[in-house]
């Protein structure tokens, strides 16, 4: 009767973590090639997401971002070189105690949006794209926790998108 009812648990779990709950939506931006949408899906245990971005227009949808088991917390959709098509500056968090984040920034380049540039190991990092000197550049911050200095500060990585990819100015 034992490994009967361990079987069924076994099972029962097991066919819980296929039946994840509908993912959440939410419209990114709207750009001239279709909808961007962020889709979050946690595994009914809650230890992996099944994020993800897709590029819908009408009917069709393609998916242009998995997270892989991380969970996307912000999406940012803004022109870095000047060519009209906003770049995709991906925020991830990697999960466990740490707090350390990934960020991957998506160019659309001849109708696909590939990945140009990807940066790990920041500690309780934010991101944001804006203008901050007023020089009409936007560029790339990254609020984060400077692990290697003891006591840790608060610092800000800057990044200019220079020749296809992101080059960090100062640390």
């Amino acid at each position: 009767m034992k490994i009967i009812t361990l079987a069924l648990i076994m099972v029962l779990s097991g066919f819980a973590t296929v039946v994840a709950q509908s993912p959440e939506r939410s419209v990114i931006a709207e750009l001239p090639q279709g909808k961007l949408i962020l889709e979050r899906s946690i595994i009914p245990d809650g230890i992996a997401f099944n994020d993800r971005i897709t590029l819908e227009q009408g009917t069709d949808a393609v998916e242009i971002f998995a997270s892989e088991g991380r969970a996307i917390q912000q999406v940012i959709a803004e022109d870095l070189n000047g060519d009209g098509v906003g770049e995709l500056l991906i925020q991830m968090d990697l999960g466990g105690s740490g707090a350390f984040k990934e960020f991957e920034l998506l160019q659309f380049k001849e109708g696909v949006y590939l990945p140009v540039w990807l940066d790990t190991g920041f500690v309780a990092g934010e991101a944001s794209i804006e203008d901050r000197d007023g020089s009409g550049q936007k560029r790339v911050y990254i609020e984060y926790a400077d692990t290697d200095v003891e006591p840790p500060v608060e610092d800000t990585a800057v990044f200019e998108f220079v020749d296809g990819t992101l080059q960090r100015l100062r640390k």
